[in-house]
């Protein structure tokens, strides 16, 4: 088993081994130490003895051995049978007994028995105690601690509350738990160092300690909603691949996730307003979307993400700490808003050689000392020209030459711009926050007009939300149009006369379609539209498509009365194909007194 190997500043040593050092919990959970060791001694058979982890790592390579392990008193076999006894057994229990290797009592009402197979059994109510590990010995105070490698399965049954920390930690054949509904608690280390691959969490788990996965074989596993905090390296250098945080959960704490080297798929949700030190370095995501709770990104948080391509960071992030991305070698999308951030952290981006190109947010006010040092491909940064004067000469230190930095450059209200085959307005200027534009018109040799979602103008990245009224009017080379997914309005009469014109598809935002917006399309026969917030058809908008016999409009769930009155008018359209729940009221408005054509409504 590899050892944790912590990027964090604050935990420089084996997380696994400083981990059994925390506070034992409340007086009700915790086991008498006194009683506890003396058990775990006696309960030890001399030819299963387990050497500590110290004892392990310096054994493996006889070669490079330095110093002798501690040696352990041994017991006999006779003292751990006497430690485990019990009261005369009856029934069932008594046959239970029978397999016993051995048994005793881990809660104030709990007792564990493991049996010859190697499944350890945890029975009763209320929960488990805590256990400690004992740095004088290299041991674990559970009384099972001495069948460690005995130990393959763990049945916890209905009626504990509490996994107590510790203790299953380095039960490095435990490949499979099952935990019960009652179970609300997993402590500190619980499972750390342990064989576990695939682990279910009962939907009543409320808290899952530090470290409590730490070092284990885990691929799989569910966060319960119940859980508000992802505590400190609870998950830390395991296998697993993907992980889903839900919206529950308020805070990821350091190292949370660190060195899991094949977590590439990692899912935040809304709600989420602090990420801890460290907490995804070193893993292998690709992509990341910061949820709009967030307001800081912490220090290193995403550090030595080798994979990691890009990360879209919204408005409410206020502050990016030092080295928070530093050496994503193959960073090479920033999305950020040009409002919101203030603070760029020392070596925040520094090593990410993929980066071609970053706008400092207009916000922002400061920027650590080699933010970008050694972004070997930066060859372009936009930024307020007096937050340029005030830098420190490290920010851009081992940057190109060649790096050209220059001040932002504002588009004007209505002012117009031409970007690829379109010509733009802007109708709000990005200063302001997020910028809109409209679109004019395209190059009439176009065959697909493709509208994008979002097009960059100065620098600045706008959204496409309208196409403005007669902007491809008799058009006569477009066949195919594909809505962009911001597109909000079609203008008036926008298609008109297209006579080329086959079909229009997209739109998933799309909430108006203007008078007259496709009319005289002869050749349209196709037109569908994915938007649920589609709530007007102008008057006459299909009129004289002769071809045009369906509307696709299976995502529309806002239409009304008032806002299909005369749409259909003119037109050759037959049948209105809606969402099946929507068929009884849209018959309703698509009457013929109403759109103005007879037309037959269906799923």
């Amino acid at each position: 088993m590899k050892h944790f190997k912590v990027t964090s500043l604050l935990l420089s040593v084996a997380m696994c081994v400083s981990m059994v050092s925390v506070p034992v919990m409340a007086d009700e959970t915790s086991a008498p130490e006194e009683t506890q060791v003396e058990e775990t001694e006696k309960q030890e058979p001399k030819e299963t003895e387990k050497p500590s982890v110290k004892e392990t790592e310096k054994q493996e390579p006889e070669e490079t051995q330095e110093e002798e392990p501690a040696e352990t008193e041994e017991q006999p076999e006779e003292k751990a049978a006497e430690a485990n006894e019990e009261p005369p057994l009856e029934g069932e229990a008594a046959h239970e007994a029978e397999d016993a290797v051995a048994s005793g009592k881990c809660g104030k009402k709990l007792k564990w028995t493991l049996d010859k197979n190697g499944t350890l059994k945890i029975t009763g109510k209320g929960a488990m105690y805590a256990y400690k590990y004992n740095y004088s010995t290299n041991r674990i105070t559970s009384p099972w601690f001495g069948y460690a490698d005995k130990i393959n399965k763990v049945v916890v049954s209905k009626g504990v509350t509490t996994i107590g920390a510790n203790a299953f930690s380095y039960c490095r054949n435990l490949t499979s738990v099952s935990l019960p509904s009652t179970l609300k608690t997993i402590g500190e280390a619980a499972f750390s160092i342990t064989g576990l691959k695939n682990v279910v969490l009962p939907k009543s788990v409320k808290s899952i300690g530090k470290y409590a996965f730490c070092e284990s074989t885990l691929e799989s596993i569910n966060i319960p909603k119940g859980v508000t905090v992802i505590r400190p390296a609870a998950f830390a250098a395991t296998n697993l691949k993907s992980i889903t945080i839900p919206s529950t959960v308020k805070s990821i704490g350091e190292d949370a996730f660190a060195d899991c080297w094949l977590l590439s798929e990692i899912t935040l949700s809304k709600g989420l307003t602090s990420i801890g030190v460290c907490a995804f370095g070193s893993t292998a995501v690709q992509e990341v979307v910061i949820p709009a709770s967030v307001t800081s990104i912490g220090e290193a948080v995403f550090s030595n993400c080798s994979k990691l391509k890009k990360v879209s960071i919204p408005e409410s992030v206020k502050v990016i700490g030092p080295r928070a991305f530093g050496n994503c070698y193959m960073l090479s999308t920033v999305d950020i808003p040009i409002n919101g951030l203030v603070s760029i952290g020392e070596k925040a981006f520094t090593g990410c050689n993929s980066l071609f190109k970053f706008a400092v947010p207009v916000t922002t006010i400061e920027i650590g000392d080699s933010a970008f040092s050694d972004c070997k491909n930066l060859n372009s940064v936009i930024m307020d020209k007096n937050l340029h004067k005030n830098l420190n000469s490290s920010v851009f230190s081992g940057c190109p030459s060649s790096l050209n930095i220059s001040d932002y450059k504002y588009a004007s209200l209505n002012e117009m711009f031409r970007v690829g085959d379109f010509t733009y307005a802007v109708t709000y200027p990005a200063v302001y926050g997020k910028g809109c534009v409209t679109l004019y018109g395209v190059e009439e040799q176009t065959e697909t007009v493709t509208v994008p979602a979002v097009v960059e103008i100065l620098g600045q990245n706008y959204k496409v939300t309208d196409i403005t009224s007669e902007s491809f009017m008799d058009n006569l080379t477009v066949k195919k149009v594909v809505l962009g997914s911001n597109i909000l309005y079609i203008g008036n009469s926008a298609f008109k006369g297209c006579t080329n014109l086959v079909s229009v598809t997209g739109g998933g935002r799309l909430k108006t379609i203007g008078d007259k917006a496709f009319c005289n399309c002869p050749n349209l026969k196709v037109f569908k539209i994915s938007s649920a917030a589609l709530w007007k058809i102008g008057p006459f908008a299909f009129s004289g498509d002769k071809n045009l016999k369906t509307l696709y409009l299976k995502g529309t769930k806002s239409l009304t009365k008032s806002g299909v009155k005369n749409s259909l008018k003119g037109s050759s359209v037959k049948t209105v194909k809606v969402k099946k729940s929507k068929v009884k009221k849209y018959k309703k408005i698509f009457k013929k007194k109403n759109c103005g054509k007879k037309v037959k409504v269906k799923k």
